[in-house]
């Protein structure tokens, strides 16, 4: 499993709905399928976690939206991962 997360700062609702909106088009468009697709608010706004069965798809996934692959691919995001993550 390649997990991705993506933070977003911003709660408002309209922003959350076209956040999720493009990547779903971004995803359809590529025929990338993640395995699992959720969001949790958070104090700073929103954390999504996108899982995927196929590495390229994650790093790819991760690139396009501004996010990191975590866990054993940690290495391979654009940010490192912190203690704090």
């Amino acid at each position: 499993m390649f997990p991705v997360e993506i933070r977003i700062r911003e709660r408002d609702e309209d922003a959350l709905t076209a956040r999720m909106t493009a990547m779903r088009e971004w995803l359809d468009h590529r025929r990338f399928e993640p395995t699992t697709f959720r969001y949790t608010f958070t104090a700073p706004g929103i954390l999504f976690r996108v899982d995927f069965a196929v590495e390229a798809a994650a790093v790819a996934f991760a690139r396009e939206f501004g996010g990191r692959v975590i866990g054993a691919l940690a290495g391979m995001s654009p940010e490192p991962q912190t203690a704090a993550d």
